[in-house]
């Protein structure tokens, strides 16, 4: 797989561009927007509905391992701000395996750590536009 895409449950309609983008270049990408959630898993991703006592159960922990199988197959992965600290917490996850790391989207404040991004890009469309030059780069 290309992309793993994480982002916030409040901004997966901004996550479902990016992806949608990335497919349109002809990428392939995992996100949570396109995960198999069963009942269990869809309860929890409302607003509201996590309960850390829940994180036990069967599909919680399956999405869990989906969503981690998914991050460790990923060539590159791309944060889509802004985003919740579970987003930043894969991004961390994904610098520490070695991947490709970038933002898109509108940063809340500056962070120093986001140094770790290759490229922080306005839209899914810079994204889109700095992925082919850089991957022009690399072919020379």
């Amino acid at each position: 797989m290309d992309f793993f895409v994480a982002g916030s449950w409040r901004n997966r309609d901004a996550v479902a561009e990016v992806v949608d983008a990335l497919d349109g270049a002809g990428a392939q990408c995992y996100s949570f927007v396109r995960a198999q959630y069963d009942d269990e898993a869809l309860a929890f991703a409302v607003p509201g509905g996590a309960d850390a006592a829940r994180l036990g159960e069967p599909g919680i922990r399956s999405l869990f391992e989906q969503d981690l199988a998914a991050l460790r197959s990923a060539d590159r992965f791309v944060l889509v701000l802004p985003a919740g600290a579970a987003a930043h917490i894969e991004t961390g996850i994904a610098y520490g395996l070695g991947k490709s790391c970038y933002a898109v989207g509108p940063a809340d404040r500056s962070e120093t750590l986001y140094r770790l991004f290759e490229a922080m890009c306005t839209d899914p469309a810079d994204l889109v536009r700095h992925l082919a030059v850089a991957d022009a780069r690399r072919v020379r």
